[in-house]
């Protein structure tokens, strides 16, 4: 269970990415550009993929994955807690 006291919303993440420097950053993204975002490496993204955190968040096209950046971010802040 998450440790924030209340969760993030649809439309704040949404007001996040209208405007200022958000506004430029595209509503799909590869994991190297979600890696960017978060200031984590892309290797923890793609390990996220590997493990299943980001299910419903992205699709694999080929080789590539491509991920929905409200979505990842919804999954990666109102989310459950990840015990290793």
């Amino acid at each position: 269970m998450s440790t924030r006291a209340r969760k993030l919303s649809q439309s704040e993440i949404h007001q996040a990415f209208s405007e200022g420097p958000g506004a430029a950053v595209p509503v799909i993204l590869s994991p190297i550009q979600l890696a960017g975002i978060l200031g984590l490496s892309k290797k923890t993204v793609y390990e996220w993929i590997a493990k299943g955190r980001l299910d419903g968040a992205f699709r694999k096209r080929g080789k590539h994955n491509l991920i929905w950046r409200d979505r990842a971010l919804e999954i990666l802040f109102n989310g459950p807690e990840w015990m290793e």
